[in-house]
């Protein structure tokens, strides 16, 4: 229950709830892979090879499309967006109806020039229902630009 709570929080942007919540989840269970990928990405890091270690640690240990998810920001902090996209492929595999790994793994494609790729991706996001974080006018703006390029 406080899993989803912190989800539900995060989504909203009340970052300071999500925060208090999944330490409350590993307060309970230190061992919970998600709530620490979830404390990883919303805390951010100064440390990004440390970061890109746990996070590994933690997929191996117990694959997670949020974990995937997380791995892929961090990959696409650093602007490596071939590993980004390998992440949010994964994520987006794990979790098909999932608005945001749709679009995450968009805009890598994106990023990497892929464009018929990324506006499959695009225009998959655009069509799951669900709270999302992206910026939907930003989306359907970038998925007609790309169909008009064709």
């Amino acid at each position: 229950a406080l899993l989803g709570l912190a989800a539900i929080a995060s989504v909203q942007n009340r970052e300071v709830d999500a925060q208090r919540l999944y330490r409350e989840v590993l307060d309970l269970d230190p061992r919970n892979a998600t709530a620490q990928g979830a404390l990883l990405d919303l805390l951010g890091t100064t440390d990004s090879t440390a970061a890109e270690s746990r996070l590994k640690g933690l997929i191996e240990r117990e694959p997670s499309p949020h974990l995937y998810q997380t791995l892929g920001n961090l990959y696409a902090e650093q602007a490596r967006w071939n590993d980004a996209q390998a992440a949010y492929f994964e994520a987006y595999r794990g979790a098909p109806g999932n608005a945001d790994y749709a679009y995450n793994l968009a805009v890598s494609l994106d990023q990497l020039q892929q464009y018929p790729a990324a506006l499959t991706y695009y225009e998959k996001a655009l069509a799951l229902g669900g709270a999302h974080r992206f910026d939907r006018a930003q989306a359907e703006a970038r998925a007609l630009q790309l169909k008009s390029a064709r």
